[in-house]
């Protein structure tokens, strides 16, 4: 779930669709409507000011401020902090959107206000916790898919209860800085493999930069585990899973290693769909069916960007519930501020699989 440093100038229609509001609520709620409840204000300007919301720069940035906390004032409620990283563009993976609203979601049935801040890559280099941290001192902390353990130990020192979603700190010395919840990896893509083995693939590659995140890297564990009981080899030309700079989110980063490839496999296992929606532009673009010629599955069942081929095509992938995985950490974040002497724990949600329309019976060359 990862991506470049973005410059997008965001829109209210942007603010919008992350927070599954109309834009006319959005822009009643910008311009302090009293029709507007004071939560919904509250969570719309906030989401404004972090991201940099082009009308409330410069003149407006200071009257913005004032606002939410005069809103912060009144509602005189706890806090939960949501940390992201500012190169994860969170209107294109929808799995991150739905995150944020489970969060949101569930502190507000509970009576928490949720914040939430972009952080740079020199942020997470150096350490640096937010001044919002600093300042408000939230009751826990959401860490979106960010695994440096340079800012789980400053957090440690702030002695606020924290929870990583999408990824694990891989203890040091018996050392584990806080609880995890993700959702299942491994076996899901050991069974989206075993569909396409069942298809009578037998030579499938896999699309990934499995070093990115952990996520990666149990999915690619399943692939491998699922070939592997089928005595059947992972050839590694057929697979692109080496560090790269958009972590293969983008078709230039892999279409030059699939022209190179002798002859493409029968089927490809992504690491989730928006890699695969990418494999699917590509592969359509040279005259190739999908899945007559080339079956491909993802992870994520991400049903917004389906128009990000060149035909509706429904993936065959694993349903991930992100709102789910979002109020489980709200929950998990209650638990712990309960139970502060206890092992911390990873909780693994159970995703669903999508059959699909993208796996189709192998040919005869297989």
């Amino acid at each position: 779930m990862r991506g470049s440093e973005m410059k997008k100038k965001y829109t209210t229609m942007d603010i919008a669709s992350l927070l599954n509001m109309s834009r006319t609520t959005v822009s009643k709620a910008l311009n302090n409507h009293p029709e507007v409840p004071e939560h919904t204000k509250r969570l719309v300007l906030e989401t404004a000011l972090n991201l940099g919301y082009k009308k409330f720069l410069d003149t407006k940035l200071g009257q913005l401020n004032v606002q939410i906390s005069s809103i912060r004032r009144k509602a005189d409620t706890k806090t939960i902090a949501f940390l992201i990283k500012s190169s994860i563009n969170i209107f294109q993976h929808g799995f991150w959107g739905d995150v944020l609203r489970g969060v949101e979601e569930a502190s507000r049935q509970h009576g928490y206000q949720l914040v939430f801040n972009f952080l740079t890559e020199e942020d997470l280099q150096q350490g640096r916790v937010p001044e919002t941290i600093t300042k408000l001192k939230p009751e826990g902390i959401v860490l979106a898919g960010i695994t440096r353990r340079e800012l789980a130990k400053s957090l440690v020192e702030l002695h606020i209860p924290f929870v990583l979603i999408d990824g694990y700190l891989e203890p040091r010395q018996n050392e584990v800085l806080c609880d995890s919840v993700m959702m299942e990896n491994e076996q899901s893509v050991y069974e989206l493999t075993n569909h396409l083995l069942a298809h009578h693939h037998r030579r499938i590659g896999f699309i990934g930069d499995v070093n990115d995140c952990k996520s990666f890297m149990e999915r690619w564990t399943g692939f491998k585990r699922a070939m592997f009981e089928a005595g059947l080899p992972v050839r590694q030309e057929y697979c692109l899973i080496h560090p790269s700079p958009e972590n293969y989110f983008k078709l230039i980063e892999f279409s030059e290693k699939l022209d190179a490839m002798k002859q493409l496999p029968s089927a490809f296992v992504c690491a989730n769909d928006l890699i695969a929606f990418q494999l699917i532009h590509y592969l359509e673009a040279r005259g190739l069916r999908i899945p007559e010629d080339v079956s491909v599955t993802g992870f994520d069942y991400m049903r917004h960007h389906a128009d990000m081929t060149p035909v509706q095509v429904r993936l065959a992938t694993a349903e991930v519930n992100g709102g789910e995985i979002g109020s489980r950490a709200f929950e998990q974040l209650l638990w712990r501020g309960q139970h502060p002497e206890r092992p911390f724990e990873t909780v693994r949600i159970s995703t669903r699989i999508i059959g699909g329309e993208t796996v189709g019976f192998a040919g005869s060359n297989e």
